[in-house]
């Protein structure tokens, strides 16, 4: 074990601090790697939550079965965001998105799109071209309790929200609430992307797979978000296998790994960083779940549960796919909290275009005052992007 990370500090350029010599000025710290805390109405602190909750979710619908698992199951995007929204039926197909966040700029991402190239593939070596042609595909899903919530109080069309707007309706959804959100790649990419992998058999072994519109895709990484905090509660998760699966900031997990701090490779960018090793209670934990053996191969990169450390100092907590290749291309500058604190709606029901200028901008610390002046939050949930007009 590394505990001397807990003192890591992220500099300008996205690299950590070392020791200053005598004659030298102090260090600027501008950030430091989100570490996990506590969890309100729990003694567990946020990776045991999350990971709980992630066995859970993660768990077979029918243990016969390797698919499709429980948050499978729950409402997507375009199940939620409609004039017309109903919760899925039990063989309802999987549909996959382009990533919402990054479309900044005129208007939401299309809901219904297919696996579509990542803004910053060099980045993480990911390739930029081949046949199928290389992409990333997306999917958000909301449990029973956030959906309920959304439905039954309007907020899932812009109409909706500028009537919740006009009764200064206060959003916030039920602590059981949870929303996962998913990166796919399809396996002949993900193959390019890793050939150290071999074959698409190893990869249906090492990966959590499932097909969409006719095409085989590997689960590469997770978001999760529990409403169980005021702030919410929130836990990243990466492939063991991802290039550079610890770049930049480092990965932590004091519940799930027998390693709970990893160093960033300063030298090598998009290393391989190995397996992460599970502990004894989270292997009960997967063997209780009865979740498929590929699971473990999945590793939790931190949780976050404020803005901020107690010295104030702001944390960052980012993912390696759905931060840097997929999004704004480093997880040394992204901040779960500090980016969903911005999701909300003006009296038209839509998102603000000085809100919505925060995505690119890529906050992180506490809110900066002024910028939801004349919103109401959406519990941050940046789902209010794909509300339809009414």
């Amino acid at each position: 074990m590394n505990r001397s990370l807990a003192s890591l500090a992220l500099i300008a350029g996205c690299s950590f601090a070392a020791p200053a010599a005598a004659h030298e000025p102090p260090t600027v710290v501008v950030a430091v790697p989100a570490r996990a805390g506590a969890v309100d109405g729990t003694t567990q602190n946020s990776d045991e939550f999350i990971w709980r909750l992630f066995a859970a979710f993660a768990a077979p619908v029918d243990p016969g079965d390797r698919t499709p698992v429980v948050f499978e199951t729950w409402a997507s995007d375009a199940d939620t965001f409609s004039k017309t929204p109903a919760w899925p039926g039990p063989d309802a197909p999987k549909k996959l998105q382009s990533s919402v966040l990054r479309a900044t700029g005129g208007g939401a991402a299309p809901i219904d799109v297919p696996c579509s190239a990542p803004g910053n593939a060099a980045v993480g070596g990911f390739p930029t071209s081949g046949t199928p042609k290389p992409c990333i595909a997306e999917e958000v899903k909301r449990n029973r309790p956030q959906f309920d919530y959304i439905v039954e109080n309007g907020l899932n069309t812009q109409a909706g929200l500028a009537a919740a707007y006009a009764k200064g309706l206060d959003v916030e959804m039920p602590t059981t609430a949870i929303a996962v959100k998913g990166d796919w790649v399809p396996l002949p990419t993900l193959l390019a992307w890793i050939p150290s992998l071999g074959s698409l058999d190893a990869i249906r072994k090492r990966y959590y797979t499932n097909t969409s519109g006719g095409v085989e895709y590997a689960l590469v990484s997770l978001h999760v978000s529990s409403r169980q905090n005021a702030n919410w509660v929130w836990g990243t998760f990466e492939h063991a296998n991802t290039p550079g699966r610890c770049d930049q900031i480092g990965c932590f997990d004091t519940f799930g790994a027998l390693d709970d701090s990893v160093a960033p490779n300063q030298q090598a960018p998009n290393t391989q960083y190995g397996e992460c090793r599970k502990t004894p209670p989270l292997e009960a934990l997967m063997v209780e779940a009865k979740l498929d053996p590929a699971w473990r191969n999945y590793c939790m990169k931190s949780t976050q549960v404020d803005y901020a450390a107690p010295d104030g100092t702001p944390y960052v907590l980012g993912n390696a796919v759905i931060e840097r290749i997929v999004g704004n291309g480093t997880v040394a500058a992204s901040s779960c909290i500090a980016c969903h604190v911005y999701a909300s709606f003006g009296k038209d029901g839509k998102t603000a275009a000085g809100v919505r200028a925060m995505l690119p901008y890529n906050p992180t610390g506490a809110p900066i005052p002024g910028v939801l002046d004349g919103s109401l939050k959406f519990d941050f949930m940046w789902g209010v992007l794909l509300a339809p007009p009414g």
